[in-house]
Parts: C-alpha cells; sequence; structure tokens
C-alpha cells in the first residue's frame, strides 16, 4: 500500500523544488556569464596590454630611426672631421644610453667609431657585424633590423643598422638595442599584472620577457615550448588566440599580437591562474548566494506551506467532527480569501443541515403521532364491534341475568380503551383490561378461558401501549380456540431476556400452520374480512416498530393442534410514549 501523503507536504516539496531550482538555474546562468564575461574581459585586458607594449615599441622604433637620421646628417657634414663624428656619437649615446647600448659607424673592414666607453677603446673589426653590413649595403634605403644576438659589447641586444648614402667610403650607421630595458619593463608589466608577457621573433627566438622556466613554460636556448607545442608551431597558427595543455594537462591560454614596426610578435602566455583566482572568489560568493537560496526556499516554502496548511487542517478538523456527530462545532476562520469564504460556506451549510434535520425529526415525530392514532382509532371500532357481538349471543341465548355484567365489563373496556392512545400505562393495567375483556367473552361463548398471568418480579410496571394485549388475546379466543368452540387457557407471560423484555400471549388451540406464519405481520390482504380478522396484529406490531424500530415488534410461534406462541418484543429502556 502506497503512504499518502499530506497535501501541506505536497505543497512544500512542490514549492521548495521550484524556488531552489529558479534560485540554481539562476544562480548558474549568472555564474557561466559572469565567467565569460570574466574571460572575455581578460581577453580584452591582454589585448590592451600588448597593444600598449606594441605603443611603447613603435615609439621606441621612431626614436631608434631619429637617432640614426639625425647621426646620419652630422655624419655627412663632418665626413672629414673624424673628432667631431666621435664627439656626437658619445653625446648621442649618452643622451639615448636608458634606450640603446651603443651607438656606432661601421666600416667597411668591420671595424667601429663607437659612442660607448668600450667600443670608443676597442674598435677592432669583428665578423658577427658582416651580415648587418652587407644587408644595408643591399638595402641602402631602408633600416635594417637584425636578429637578436649575444654582442661582444652590448650583451643580448638586437642592431638597427642603415646604410649611410653619400658618402666617399662605404659606411653604415648602427644602434644596439637595449633589450634589458625593454625585459625590465616586460617585466613589470608581467608582475603588477600577473602576466607572462614577451618578444618573440618571426623564428620563435625569445628577444626578451622569458627567463628560465616560467610557469608552463619550457624555456631553453633562447625559444619555448608548451607540453608538444614549439614557438614556430604558435606563431603559425592562425588568428590571435588559442588553447594549449602543458605536459601535465594544466590549460594555458595565449594571446599574441604582431608589432607594426618591428617583424616581431608580442605573445602573452598564462595557465589561467589570474583567471582561476577571479572564478574561485566568484564561485565563492555564488556558493554562498546557494546557501543564501537554499535557505530562502526553504523559508517560503514553510511559509506557503503554513499558509495553506493552517485553515485545511481546521476544515479538516471541522469536517471530522461532523463526520462523528458533533453537528454543533464551531471553527470560523477569519480570513479574507478562499479559505474563509469556504469555512463560511460550510457553517452556513452546517447550519442547514441541523435545520433541515430538526424539520425533519419534527415532521417524522407528527407523521408517528398520526399513524398511531389511526392505529388506535382502528382499535376502538375493532373491540366494540366484538363486544356488541357478545352482548347479541347473550340476548340470543336467553341469558338476561348476564347483560348487566357484560355491559359493566363493557363500560369498563370502553373507558380505558377509549382514553388518550398516547397514554403509558403499567403491564398491570394491561392485564386487568384483558381480565374484563375474558369475562365478557365467557359469558358470549358460554366457555370458560382460563387466564394465567406469568410475570417476572419487577415487570408488572413495565410501561407498555394502551390496548396491547387485548387484540393478541382476541385472535387467541377467535382463531386458537375456533371462537369458542373449544375452551382453554390463555397464558401471558413477561420475561427479560439480555437488554430486552418479551411479553408472550400463549394458547393451546388450533394453532397456525407454518407456510402461513410469515404472511400474517405483512401486508394487508385485499379481503375485507380478512383484514378485519388481521388488524389487531398487524396493529401492535406496527405501532411497536413505529416507537422502538424495525428490530422489534411481534414475533409468532405455533405448533398446530399443540401451542401458539405471540411474543411482543421491547427494549429495557426507558418506554418513549406516543408523544
Amino acid at each position: 500500500m502506497r503512504r499518502r501523503i499530506s497535501l501541506p507536504i505536497k505543497l512544500f516539496l512542490i514549492v521548495f523544488a521550484f524556488v531552489l531550482s529558479c534560485i540554481i538555474l539562476i544562480s548558474q546562468l549568472s555564474y557561466r556569464y559572469v565567467q565569460k564575461e570574466i574571460r572575455t574581459n581578460d581577453i580584452y585586458f591582454t589585448n590592451q596590454i600588448l597593444a600598449k607594449v606594441d605603443q611603447y615599441l613603435t615609439v621606441n622604433f621612431s626614436s631608434f630611426q631619429t637617432i640614426l637620421f639625425s647621426f646620419e646628417t652630422s655624419v655627412k657634414a663632418n665626413m672629414n672631421n673624424p673628432e667631431v663624428i666621435k664627439k656626437q656619437l658619445r653625446e648621442l649615446y649618452e643622451l639615448n644610453s636608458n634606450y640603446v647600448s651603443n651607438i656606432y659607424l661601421i666600416k667597411d673592414d668591420l671595424s667601429i667609431i663607437g659612442g660607448s666607453t668600450p667600443t670608443r677603446i676597442f674598435d677592432e673589426p669583428l665578423p658577427d657585424r658582416l651580415p648587418m653590413f652587407a644587408e644595408a649595403s643591399k638595402n641602402r634605403l631602408t633600416t635594417i633590423v637584425s636578429e637578436p644576438y649575444q654582442s661582444k659589447y652590448s650583451g643580448w641586444t638586437v642592431t638597427m643598422v642603415r646604410y649611410l648614402n653619400g658618402s666617399s667610403n662605404p659606411m653604415a650607421i648602427a644602434v644596439d638595442l637595449d633589450l634589458k630595458a625593454i625585459e625590465d619593463t616586460l617585466f613589470k608589466i608581467n608582475k603588477q599584472e600577473h602576466m607572462n608577457l614577451a618578444l618573440i621573433t618571426a623564428s620563435g627566438k625569445i628577444i626578451a620577457g622569458f627567463s628560465g622556466n616560467v610557469g608552463p613554460l619550457d624555456v631553453q636556448d633562447r625559444t619555448f615550448s608548451i607540453g608538444e607545442t614549439s614557438a614556430e608551431q604558435i606563431l603559425d597558427t592562425t588568428g590571435t588566440s588559442l588553447q594549449l595543455h602543458t605536459k601535465d594537462g594544466m590549460p594555458v591560454s595565449i594571446l599574441k599580437k604582431s608589432t607594426e614596426k618591428f617583424n616581431w610578435s608580442i605573445i602573452s602566455i598564462n595557465d589561467e591562474s589570474r583567471l582561476e583566482a577571479a572564478l574561485s572568489r566568484l564561485e565563492t560568493y555564488y556558493i554562498g548566494l546557494l546557501a543564501a537560496g537554499l535557505l530562502l526556499s526553504l523559508f517560503i516554502s514553510f511559509f506557503i506551506a503554513k499558509y495553506i496548511r493552517n485553515p485545511l487542517y481546521a476544515l479538516k478538523t471541522k469536517m471530522k467532527r461532523v463526520e462523528q456527530g458533533d453537528l454543533t462545532t464551531t471553527m470560523t476562520i477569519n480570513r479574507n480569501d478562499e479559505f474563509g469564504d469556504l469555512s463560511r460556506a460550510f457553517d452556513r451549510m452546517l447550519q442547514q443541515i441541523v435545520e433541515l434535520i430538526r424539520r425533519a425529526e419534527l415532521h417524522n415525530e407528527l407523521e408517528r403521532k398520526l399513524e398511531i392514532q389511526v392505529l388506535q382509532s382502528q382499535i376502538n371500532p375493532h373491540f366494540l364491534y366484538n363486544t356488541l357481538g357478545s352482548i347479541s349471543n347473550v340476548i340470543r341465548l336467553g341469558q338476561i341475568e348476564k347483560v348487566d355484567v357484560v355491559i359493566g365489563s363493557l363500560i369498563s373496556l370502553l373507558e380505558y380503551g377509549i382514553a388518550d392512545a398516547s397514554e403509558k400505562v403499567s403491564l398491570r393495567q394491561e392485564l386487568q383490561n384483558v381480565a374484563d375483556y375474558i369475562a365478557i367473552q365467557n359469558i358470549r361463548y358460554n366457555r370458560h378461558f382460563h387466564l394465567i398471568e406469568n410475570i417476572e418480579d419487577g415487570l408488572v410496571d413495565f410501561p407498555v401501549f394502551r390496548m396491547l394485549l387485548q387484540p393478541i388475546v382476541e385472535n387467541s379466543i377467535f382463531h386458537g380456540y375456533n371462537g369458542g368452540g373449544i375452551e382453554g387457557s390463555i397464558t401471558i407471560h413477561a420475561y427479560r431476556e439480555g437488554g430486552i423484555v418479551m411479553i408472550e400471549v400463549i394458547d393451546q388451540g388450533e394453532g397456525i400452520p407454518s407456510d402461513q406464519i410469515t404472511h400474517i405481520l405483512t401486508a394487508e390482504p385485499s379481503d375485507l374480512e380478512v383484514k378485519r380478522k388481521r388488524i389487531g396484529l398487524n396493529n401492535i406490531h406496527g405501532r411497536i416498530r413505529l416507537h422502538y424500530g424495525e428490530q422489534f415488534g411481534l414475533q409468532i410461534i405455533s405448533i398446530p393442534k399443540e401451542i401458539t406462541r405471540v411474543r411482543a418484543v421491547f427494549p429495557v429502556g426507558s418506554f418513549k410514549g406516543d408523544a
């Protein structure tokens, strides 16, 4: 058998699930949206940083170009005065020492005239200057930017070279960039913004920005890789952003941007630690939000369930009392909603039911009284008919001296019978009335019908109907003893048995055939003579059932030629009376 779940609990669970689901759904959507926005903003922010670095490099490139152009003009003007050129180189270097490692002239024999202190002293030819000088000679109108290399005097550097046109001797003007200054700038940004920035050449070499193993990077020999992906492969991919994983499976986000003036790329490589930190703070916030949502769901669900449960239980309790028979219960719900309307409608309905029951009881009582009066009105004419017949028989037999006795008994019987039908009488009074009746019948039939009274102690005062026993005794004489054809005793036996009282009228007459017993107390026959003869027993049976209920009334037990027992069954409780 399935367990029954009450409506308030169902309502609580439905509301709780609905509110909590809404909160979880909204929280998840908000979390995903904010997570997406954080990633978008992080990418936007990183791109902004890359653009600023590119602007920084563009400004430096312009500065270096300015240095080259201004020095080119100065060299052309003082071509025959080497000392002036050296002085200008020194001054120009000292003025820009924060950005450059050296400013110098490269001669065709690869010796130099340098601006920095070491190169003013050591100006011997170096083989590593040949590729730059040769490239500048080929592209005399273009500023050449070398690949990063390790210079003997400038360290790790990149050289910008421009061929000196208009000179009688082949020469080129060169500027060694201070990559350490650029790297310091990148490291400062990395530290402040929790980023990993670097300048990378088209071949994947690190110009500035990474040193040693940094986060997810594997840096070796001035190049790097992420997992199984090399720097060249990263640069060759299309698009400005991509996602990779390290050898340990950690996700890495990469953003890259080509510089405007250099053939370099600015790369940002992050292991998402910064993003994860932001998302971690966001997750803490949403966990708190979900906890608050859970408590809010419980509170709202409990409040709504209680708001429905209280009036519902009140109505249920009221209906339970009414079901148990308490029609006077009052549990008005003072609410201006459907429950209040339902409670007031139930009270009005209950009042109408009580009024209908009261009217029905009055109607039934009136109907019962009228029916009893009708039955009582049947008894008196029936009895009077039989008694007058007795007087006629006495006169016909010439027993004139007995007429006064019969009339005296008749007067007693009529006084007893015409009294208020609703008046209660004792069994003693009924027995006296039966004795008067038998006295008349003894004279009428010139027989001796002996009356035997067998009454249990305490029952002589038991309240019974008026004219209860006389019709039964009459049937014993008329039908049991063949209307005086034979004579015999009539016994009246009253006794208790359990919760009932039984009053029996017993005769030893002809008896009643068993096939007729079941029809004696049923519907009246259509034949008027038979109906007149059976009116007494049906009358008594109907009156008892009207007073006490269908389970009481008359019972007939008969053995033909031996004994007939007509039993009236009453409850032991107090007699209700006819009123």
